[in-house]
């Protein structure tokens, strides 16, 4: 071949490899972007999902604040003499303390739903969690006492029950809800299978006329350790005096972790 030849093949396949080596570096500067781009997406589904979760830890706070404080005036106050004042309300007493178990329940639902989609991490929030599995783990505890025990199945059903999502129109937006009163109540006395759920309830109420608190005290104090967590400076549990039911004189709740500075409780 002349080197006529060479001198103009070679510009020729030069600027090809060019061409190919340019449209390479573009496929995969383009798929590391997309695979970035679904990375940070991915990201804030979590982040956005565990914020959620977080939004919820007012209510759920006041919802265990309301069932703690029943249960320190059934376990504290003579609750079985109390209920002599609400005999002309019918079944008030009873169907009451089974609706701040399902308002509880309920809420804890609503987060359970809330961080479905993110990754779970974060120091507070795993704190939350462990919490709440220590109440769980309590009212599904097996012993003597078969009176306010709901198996852990039995507690995420009545909150599926108790829970739902409002969705605002043209938005997307959803907002977690839980049953009030009013709807509970009208749900309690017309649907049986409703009712049955709460079975424990009636059996609980029954061991505190014969003096068998046992159960409600445990959970009574994993209560107040969860609500400290949620509220450290009780902004949502104003005028509740959380403390164990039996604790000793003098007794301060634990700092909480991972609190954000502005949460801190006051000293």
């Amino acid at each position: 071949m002349s080197k006529t030849f060479f001198t103009q093949i070679l510009p020729l396949l030069f600027s090809v490899f060019s061409v190919v080596l340019s449209g390479y570096m573009s496929v995969r500067q383009q798929r590391i972007s997309a695979k970035l781009r679904l990375e940070e997406n991915r990201r804030e589904k979590q982040e956005s999902a565990l914020a959620a979760a977080q939004r919820v830890y007012e209510p759920m706070a006041q919802a265990a604040a309301e069932l703690q404080s029943r249960i320190y005036n059934i376990v504290e106050n003579d609750w079985v003499t109390l209920t002599k004042r609400y005999e002309g309300h019918g079944d008030y007493p009873t169907k009451s303390t089974a609706f701040l178990f399902a308002h509880y329940f309920g809420w804890v639902e609503a987060r359970r739903q809330s961080v479905l989609d993110s990754s779970g991490k974060g120091g507070r929030d795993d704190t939350v969690q462990n919490l709440i599995d220590g109440v769980t783990k309590i009212m599904r505890r097996g012993d003597d006492s078969e009176g306010f025990s709901f198996f852990s199945a039995e507690q995420r059903a009545i909150g599926e029950l108790m829970f739902f999502w409002e969705v605002v129109p043209d938005s997307g937006l959803r907002i977690p809800h839980v049953l009030g009163y009013a709807a509970f109540s009208t749900r309690y006395k017309d649907d049986p299978a409703f009712r049955e759920w709460f079975s424990p309830v009636d059996a609980g109420m029954a061991r505190v006329a014969e003096g068998d608190n046992t159960r409600l005290i445990d959970i009574q104090g994993a209560l107040v350790h969860l609500i400290l967590e949620l509220d450290p400076n009780q902004r949502y549990t104003t005028g509740y005096d959380l403390k164990p039911i039996g604790a000793e004189a003098g007794w301060k709740p634990p700092v909480p972790t991972d609190v954000p500075a502005e949460e801190q409780p006051t000293q």
